[in-house]
């Protein structure tokens, strides 16, 4: 960057050096010109004054040694009657010369001639007198552009040390620029913001800062999640394969008296029923993590999802002696029905789960405005309040002994949580220990 700055610099007072030497060339040459051209004919209307007074004897040797000038007097014809720098007999005819032409014609003519062999010009300007014969006065000089070229060398040297001062200073006026773009803490770009040109470029990297900070957060949230979920998931597969190998194995030795059998039975089809219920909740949720636009999307009605999850856990239900109240009317919405089913079935089973005897378990659908509200409210054991931000992580659970009597996966809530991702719902808990348990979740 430094050094594209300096140059860029540097071409630029390079140039603009080109240009004002240029244009002071232009504005040089003009001015010269005019001011010659008006020099000879000054010097003219003053010796055709001298003539006209005195006569053409005014015009002798010495005449011409007063003036740089070269003084031509010749007749209408072109005959050359006086030369201040030549003998007249030994002239040309001067009647084809264009200012003589214009001033027998018009009265005066002027005209530069260019020598390119000698880099000269020559300001003529002849005046017609009363007598008709013509008077022309010539001046020669150097040529503007011979000049100019002339001084390039000086030019050269006077750009050398314009450029090596420019170059030093820039240098310097550079170095200092940029520091503080060097010193820049990109880790807090906005704290000192030097250049406020710069201030919209840092409030981007600061954003991106964030971004990748969250980024980062989130990937290390991710690993943390992955790493605690393949222990629990390694942990609750083997603790119930375990019980199914620990009393096959009795069964197997004969280790069991007869009447006891079908006590272990029930207990390996328990577990197995547990084992079961675990893997497809596994496979559920991986499902929901992948977020895969295969899921079959339809308008369902909620109302009617809740009906069957009222008659599927009546059983359940009546064995804890908890009543299940159901209020709504049809309430439909467009998601994937079997993870709604899922959503809904977790909250009314861990409702009557975590319930005392004698409790109720209230199943609410309404709908608010364009959303529609699910609602369960229990007066249960509830949850204590630095528990609540953690139930809907995998495999937590608030009491794991209970949990263990229940037969829960510790997956419920989780994928309670990831359904409403799916369906961008939000889901609202208000809970107090010894009181009970509302859950929202608001389509």
């Amino acid at each position: 960057m430094k050094q594209r700055i300096m140059n860029n610099v540097g071409l630029l007072v390079a140039l603009s050096i080109f240009l004002t030497f240029t244009a002071a060339s232009v504005v040089m040459y003009e001015k010269y010109n005019s001011y010659m051209q008006q020099d000879v004919k000054n010097e003219a209307k003053y010796i055709r004054y001298a003539i006209e007074n005195i006569g053409e004897e005014y015009l002798t040797e010495e005449t011409g040694n007063l003036t740089t000038s070269r003084i031509t007097l010749t007749r209408p014809d072109g005959t050359v009657l006086y030369d201040s720098e030549k003998y007249p007999d030994s002239m040309e005819n001067h009647k084809s010369r264009p200012e003589f032409e214009s001033a027998r014609e018009k009265g005066s003519g002027a005209v530069v001639r260019f020598s390119e062999t000698l880099s000269e010009q020559t300001f003529y300007y002849a005046v017609k007198l009363d007598s008709g014969n013509i008077l022309r006065v010539a001046k020669t000089t150097d040529s503007v552009f011979h000049t100019m070229l002339s001084s390039f060398t000086l030019m050269g040297v006077l750009l050398l040390a314009i450029l090596t001062v420019g170059f030093f200073l820039m240098e310097r006026q550079t170095k200092k620029l940029i520091e503080p773009i060097n010193q820049l803490d990109l880790e807090h770009p906005l704290e000192h913001v030097e250049y406020e040109e710069l201030r919209p470029l840092l409030k981007r990297v600061d954003q991106q800062n964030k971004q990748i900070a969250q980024q980062v957060q989130e990937l290390r949230q991710a690993e943390t999640v992955r790493r605690e979920f393949s222990a629990n998931v390694s942990h609750e597969l083997k603790t119930p394969l375990m019980s199914i190998s620990g009393y096959a194995e009795l069964m197997k030795n004969e280790m069991v008296r007869p009447q006891d059998v079908p006590e272990f039975a029930g207990r390996i089809y328990d577990e197995a029923s547990r084992l079961t219920s675990l893997v497809q909740d596994i496979i559920e949720i991986s499902k929901l993590d992948e977020k895969s636009g295969e899921m079959p999307f339809e308008t369902v009605d909620l109302y009617e999802v809740v009906q069957d999850i009222s008659q599927n856990l009546t059983l359940p239900a009546k064995k804890r002696k908890v009543t299940v109240l159901t209020e709504g009317k049809s309430a439909e919405i467009y998601g994937v029905r079997h993870i709604l089913y899922e959503m809904l079935y977790n909250l009314v089973d861990n409702a009557i789960k975590y319930n005392r005897e004698g409790g109720y378990v209230r199943v609410r659908l309404e709908k608010e405005g364009e959303h529609v509200i699910f609602s369960v409210e229990d007066n249960g054991i509830g949850i204590p309040r630095e528990e609540q931000e953690r139930i809907f992580e995998r495999f937590y659970r608030v009491d794991k002994s209970h949990s263990r009597k229940t037969g829960g996966t510790g997956l419920g809530l989780a994928i309670v949580k990831h359904g409403a991702v799916l369906h961008h719902a939000e889901i609202l808990l208000n809970s107090e220990p010894e009181k009970g348990t509302k859950i929202q979740i608001r389509f």
